[in-house]
């Protein structure tokens, strides 16, 4: 018997088994320890349910903490100034915020975080055709206020009852999506009709649990929703109502699920932790 030939083969073998497992491990990890067996009964489940997934099912499940956030200080005289121009206006202070009011324009804007700016009579034209040439303009419009718009990518756009376009941005951090930190745009034909500007500085990640994954929330959740069609799961942070819409200072962490039934799309938010369904402050 040739032992040399023999050896290496065995090596080969060796090598050869060890790669394999690797492998293995490796998706082990990737997947967070849930199988593919795991997600496409899922996928049964909520078909014989009525339900339809018409998207992946996340396989994060790794422990999650909370996120730490501190106020956005808003210039209002920049803002009033970049949205009205030198033209003289009308101003209402109040505890938490001030209004203004030029013509056909009207400007909200809080002490901390928020502003929101209306124009039912547009006239500078629409030349936003596209969520990419919104997010340039807002980026461009942000930055002459001194007001932050960092890590914030397009998120969602679908056509109002009245024929305008509304676009939607979040900021995210570390790949999650903060839902509290937004820029809403409508456009009409016309121009810019709304604006809404919403953001709380992110700063860490703090604590850690086990979360339930995306696959038990569906099942634990989606149980009288025949008809409905699931497009979207993705994970992220928000500021959470509590009671009387108390605000916590933390924002949690949450699946959010993006449904559509009967042509109305429905963002639904659920802890982590539980899978219980909650309330975000998220436009």
């Amino acid at each position: 018997m040739d032992w040399a030939k023999a050896k290496n083969i065995l090596i080969f073998m060796f090598i050869l088994l060890n790669l394999l497992l690797a492998i293995t491990i490796i998706t082990l990890f990737n997947s967070d320890n849930i199988s593919r067996e795991t997600i496409e009964n899922t996928y049964k489940i909520l078909k014989n349910r009525g339900v339809f997934v018409n998207c992946d099912i996340p396989l994060y499940n790794k422990d999650m903490g909370t996120l730490t956030s501190s106020n956005t200080n808003l210039d209002k005289d920049l803002i009033i100034k970049r949205f009205f121009g030198e033209t003289k206006y009308l101003e209402e202070v109040f505890d938490e915020s001030i209004n203004a009011v030029c013509g056909s324009k009207k400007l909200v804007i809080e002490k901390m975080n928020t502003f929101v700016y209306n124009n039912n009579d547009p006239e500078e034209g629409n030349n936003l055709t596209d969520y990419k040439k919104v997010q340039s303009y807002v980026e461009d419009l942000l930055e002459s206020m001194n007001i932050p718009f960092e890590h914030f990518y397009f998120d969602r756009e679908e056509n109002t009852e009245d024929g305008q376009k509304k676009y939607t941005f979040r900021q995210k951090k570390d790949d999650f999506w903060l839902y509290s930190n937004f820029v809403e745009v409508t456009v009409s034909k016309s121009g810019i009709t709304y604006l809404k500007y919403n953001n709380r500085k992110a700063k860490e990640i703090t604590g850690g649990q086990k979360i339930m994954p995306a696959y038990q929330v569906l099942i634990k959740n989606m149980t009288n929703d025949s008809g409905t069609t699931i497009n979207k799961i993705d994970l992220g942070f928000g500021e959470q109502f509590v009671g009387n819409d108390t605000k916590v200072l933390d924002d949690i962490p949450v699946w959010r699920i993006t449904t559509e039934k009967s042509g109305k799309i429905v963002e639904r938010y659920f802890k982590v932790y539980n899978g219980e369904e909650v309330k975000l402050n998220d436009k």
